[in-house]
C-alpha cells in the first residue's frame, strides 16, 4: 500500500510544479510535504490542496466580463483624491474597481448594536434584499433574520442568499426547503460533495469569505460579522469585537456588482441583473459632475478570488505599506503575512513608519494561534508594535494609513485572504471617517495588553518549538 501511496504522492507532486508555478513557496511547501509524509502528506492535499475541478469551473464560468463596459469616474477634480491617485488606479486597472461618491458610512464593533440596525434595514426593504455570507447559523439569531427574510419574500420582495458550502453545513435540509417554499432564491457556494450528511465541505480552499447584506441597492453592510450567536459575544470564546459597517450611497452599487458575478457564477449562466447594473452605475456617474468637493465621501470597493491573475487584497496591503510615511495601524485576528508582505512591515518599520498591530489573545485555532506568535518573534526586534486584545476575541480586519486612508472589509491579513478565498473590501479615502475608525483602533488598544519584546524572549523553548512547526504551515492556515 504505501509503494502505490509514494507514486500517488509523486505523482500530485508533479501537477502542482505545473499549476502552481506562480507562488514557489507554496509549491515548495506541497512537495516536501507529499514527498516526506506519505499517508499525512496525501490525506492533508485531498483536503485542503487539491482544487482542480473548482479551478476550471471558475475559470470557464465566473464572469466579470461585463463591468469593462462601465466607465470610471474622473476623480482628479478633487484635490483631496489626487494623493491616492496610483492606489485608486491601481484597483480601477487590476479589477474595474470604480471609485464613488458621495455616500455616508456607519461604523459598529458590536454585534448587538449592529444586528439591530441591519434587521431594522432588512424590515424596511422595498424592492431587493441580496445576503452574502460566509456564516450564517441556524441558530436564536440566525433565526431572527430567517423569519424577516420569510416575510420580506412573502411581501414580494426580491430575497436573494448565498452562503458558503463550509459555513452552511449545520443548516438542515429543512430550513432550506422552508426558505425555497417561501419565495426566497437560495444558493450555495461550492456545497459538500455529500449533500446528504451534515458535514459539509471538507475541503478549505476556495470559500466564500465574504459578508455583504444589500438592501434597494442603496443600503449596504459589510465587515467582519457573520449571522450567529458567537458575533453577539455568546459563543465559547466570549465577548465578540468586530467592524462592521453601514454605507448609503452608490457605493453599495458596486457591491451589487459583486454579488451579481457570483450569483450568475452559482446559477451556470449569463444574469440579466448585469444590463440592469451598468445602466445604473451609468446614471450614477451622471448625478456626480456637479458635486462640491466637501460634499463626498469616496470609497472604492474591491473584490479578490484564487482565480484573479492579480492578488488585489494582498497588492492592496502592499500599496498601503508603500504610501505609509507616519504610521501603520491593523487589527486582524490571523496575523499570517506572505513573504513579500512581511518584508514590507519590516522595511517601513525599521525606515520610522510607526506600526502597531492588534491581534486577539484568546485562540481559536490552535495552528494560527501559533504561527502568528513566529511572526511576532522576527517582527518586534524590527520596532513592530503588537497589542493582544484581552477583552474576549478580536475579529476586526482594517488597515490605517497616516489619517489619509482606511481599508476594511472581510479579508484578514493571512495566505488565506491573500490567495485562497473570495474576500470584498472597500478603501475609504476620507480625512474624517479614518479618523473615526483610527478613534476604533485606539479604543481597541486601551483593552490590549502590550506584546513587551524582552518578556517575549523569555518563553519557553516548548512555544518557541510550536512557533516553528506551526509556521511552516502557513501557506494553507
Amino acid at each position: 500500500m504505501s509503494y502505490y501511496i509514494f507514486f500517488i504522492n509523486i505523482f500530485l507532486a508533479s501537477i502542482i510544479i505545473f499549476t502552481e508555478r506562480k507562488r514557489p513557496i507554496y509549491t515548495l511547501f506541497w512537495i516536501m510535504l507529499l514527498i516526506y509524509t506519505s499517508y499525512i502528506g496525501f490525506i492533508v492535499y485531498i483536503f485542503f490542496g487539491l482544487g482542480f475541478k473548482k479551478r476550471r469551473l471558475l475559470k470557464k464560468k465566473y464572469d466579470r466580463s461585463f463591468i469593462k463596459k462601465t466607465k470610471f469616474l474622473s476623480y482628479l477634480q478633487y484635490n483631496q483624491l489626487v494623493k491616492m491617485q496610483k492606489i485608486i488606479s491601481f484597483l480601477e486597472s487590476s479589477s474595474n474597481s470604480k471609485l464613488t461618491l458621495p455616500n455616508k458610512m456607519r461604523i459598529f464593533s458590536r454585534g448587538d448594536e449592529y444586528f439591530e440596525i441591519l434587521m431594522k434595514d432588512l424590515e424596511s426593504a422595498r424592492e431587493t434584499i441580496h445576503m452574502e455570507y460566509y456564516i450564517f447559523k441556524d441558530d436564536y439569531l440566525g433565526q431572527q433574520f430567517y423569519n424577516i427574510l420569510i416575510k420580506k419574500a412573502k411581501e414580494g420582495v426580491n430575497v436573494r442568499i448565498i452562503l458558503d458550502g463550509t459555513g452552511t453545513r449545520d443548516i438542515s435540509r429543512k430550513r432550506l426547503k422552508e426558505l425555497r417554499a417561501n419565495g426566497i432564491s437560495f444558493e450555495i457556494f461550492f456545497p459538500s460533495y455529500l449533500p446528504f450528511l451534515s458535514i459539509g465541505n471538507l475541503r478549505a480552499n476556495y470559500r466564500n469569505h465574504r459578508k455583504l447584506a444589500l438592501i434597494d441597492s442603496y443600503i449596504s453592510y459589510t465587515g467582519g460579522f457573520n449571522i450567529g450567536n458567537e458575533y453577539l459575544g455568546k459563543g465559547t470564546l466570549g465577548n465578540w469585537r468586530d467592524l462592521g459597517i453601514r454605507f448609503e450611497g452608490p457605493v453599495t452599487i458596486e457591491f451589487e456588482k459583486e454579488f451579481i458575478i457570483n450569483w450568475g457564477f452559482l446559477k451556470g449562466k449569463k444574469n440579466d441583473d448585469y444590463s440592469f447594473f451598468i445602466k445604473k452605475i451609468l446614471s450614477e456617474e451622471k448625478k456626480l459632475k456637479e458635486l462640491p468637493p466637501e460634499s463626498i465621501l469616496p470609497l472604492q470597493v474591491f473584490s479578490s478570488a484564487p482565480i484573479y491573475d492579480i492578488r488585489t487584497v494582498r497588492d492592496n496591503v502592499l500599496g498601503l505599506i508603500a504610501k505609509a510615511s507616519k504610521y501603520i495601524y491593523i487589527t486582524t485576528p490571523y496575523f499570517i503575512p506572505d513573504d513579500l508582505t512581511f518584508d514590507s512591515l519590516k522595511m517601513a518599520s525599521l525606515a520610522g513608519v510607526e506600526i502597531k498591530i492588534a491581534i486577539p489573545s484568546v485562540p481559536d485555532h490552535y495552528f494560527v494561534y501559533w504561527a502568528n506568535q513566529s511572526f511576532i518573534s522576527e517582527l518586534l526586534p524590527a520596532g513592530v508594535s503588537f497589542y493582544r486584545y484581552r477583552d474576549g476575541f478580536l475579529h476586526s480586519k482594517m488597515i490605517i494609513v497616516d489619517d489619509e486612508i482606511a481599508s476594511v472589509g472581510t479579508a484578514n491579513f493571512d495566505y488565506r485572504s491573500f490567495y485562497q478565498n473570495f474576500e470584498i473590501n472597500v478603501n475609504i479615502y476620507s480625512h474624517k471617517e479614518v479618523l473615526k475608525l483610527k478613534k476604533e483602533f485606539l479604543n481597541i488598544l486601551k483593552d490590549s495588553d502590550e506584546i513587551i519584546l524582552e518578556n517575549f524572549k523569555k518563553r519557553s523553548r516548548i512555544e518557541i518549538f510550536k512557533e516553528s512547526i506551526c509556521r511552516l504551515f502557513s501557506p494553507i492556515l
